[in-house]
């Protein structure tokens, strides 16, 4: 293959704010578009395969210019992924095919461009008829753009006396750095995953030093600050709540729960209700955002744990009517789920979810349901970790 095309998108699983959903973006690469793009005999990069050795800037400049087509995939709004679209439509006039979430919300200065949308479905059956109708509907418009070019850009449809801008060092990308992006995401989160936590926060400190922009890196850098618990506990998530207090007002549903997590720890360890508070207010600000689970529950959670510290009666009840109603919330939204379909840890921990909140509602039987469908499919430290919160949830509903 001489051809190369150049993939500007996300990566790894994003919360997408317009459409409310948890979207697999390396699915969409690997699933769609890769399959497509080499299908049509080009030879398929994306950003975070590019090798780089702190070259990652300069690496995805090189793939904008030189590559004889760029795929743009914007689903969740990925600032990134915009930017690196406005600079592809300003050197070339040709050759750029702009994907996105039918969810997202579109943008007034591309609203006049081709979009191809599909729609991101959890239930695998959908989906796999999804990814048939959209690769074979991006294969076309690849074939297309071989045998016919039209301006797509923007820039040079409006003012189309402008020439392209020309490179002088035709060095090409291929002969930048060291090892894929992408490869070392991987090696620090199956570090994560296999409880090495040091390790793990090592390479996710290194990469976010690199790439400072992605709050992905710091989240990830938190979460194995505050897992390790070294040197103790307590200075762990002081590490991570030093970590995600600079990133917190950024729009961000992760870094929010995140926070929520180390301040109800802190506040388990310490008794201090000023934590507590802390948690909630966290929760809260990531429940608003997107309607997940996780926050759900462990917003619900702390609500009744502050009602268990008030004397007054009024305020008990009210801070224990708002947890029901979250709890109730949750089970609604995340009830209908297929048995069959629970592969990932997110989806395992959302049984546990489920029967967090039937205990919590008083439907014993669907509780105990839920429950032993996690037991199933959770390892030991899922186990541990559903158990210990549970004895405290049943303590808080005497």
């Amino acid at each position: 293959m001489s051809k190369r095309c150049f993939v500007v998108m996300g990566y790894g699983i994003r919360y997408d704010l317009s459409s409310k959903k948890k979207i697999n973006l390396d699915a969409i690469y690997r699933d769609i578009i890769k399959p497509a793009v080499t299908a049509c005999d080009y030879e398929c990069i994306r950003g975070d395969e590019v090798l780089d050795s702190g070259l990652i800037d300069e690496s995805m400049y090189y793939g904008i210019l030189e590559s004889d087509l760029v795929v743009a995939d914007l689903t969740t709004l990925n600032p990134n992924a915009i930017y690196e679209l406005g600079v592809r439509h300003g050197v070339k006039r040709f050759r750029t095919i702009i994907m996105m979430e039918s969810g997202d919300k579109f943008f007034f200065d591309l609203n006049h461009n081709r979009t191809l949308t599909y729609t991101y479905h959890k239930n695998k059956k959908q989906y796999s008829e999804e990814v048939e109708a959209v690769k074979d509907r991006l294969t076309k418009i690849i074939q297309e753009i071989d045998k016919y070019e039209q301006i797509d850009s923007p820039l040079y449809k409006f003012v189309p006396d402008l020439n392209e801008p020309q490179r002088l060092n035709k060095e090409s990308i291929a002969n930048k750095g060291i090892e894929p992006l992408y490869k070392r995401i991987k090696e620090a989160t199956d570090l994560r995953k296999m409880k090495h936590f040091e390790e793990a926060y090592g390479l996710f400190k290194k990469l976010s030093e690199e790439i400072p922009s992605d709050p992905y890196f710091k989240q990830q850098m938190a979460l194995c600050a505050y897992k390790s618990k070294k040197p103790s506990e307590a200075e762990s998530l002081d590490l991570a709540e030093s970590i995600l207090k600079p990133i917190s007002e950024t729009i961000d549903p992760e870094t929010n729960g995140l926070l929520g997590a180390v301040f109800k720890r802190k506040f388990f360890i310490t008794g201090l209700r000023d934590y507590l508070v802390e948690a909630i207010k966290y929760y809260k600000q990531s429940y608003n955002l997107f309607v997940d689970y996780y926050t759900g529950e462990n917003y619900a959670f702390c609500l009744l744990l502050k009602a268990s510290k008030e004397e007054d009666t009024e305020v008990k009840e009210e801070l224990r009517a708002i947890a029901r109603h979250i709890y109730r919330e949750v089970y609604n939204s995340f009830k209908s789920y297929n048995e069959e379909e629970v592969n990932t840890e997110y989806e395992i921990w959302q049984i546990a979810s489920l029967a967090s909140c039937t205990l919590a509602l008083g439907k014993e039987d669907d509780s105990k349901k839920y429950e032993i469908s996690f037991l199933e499919k959770a390892d030991a430290m899922m186990k541990s970790s559903y158990f210990e919160q549970k004895v405290k949830l049943l303590e808080l509903l005497k």
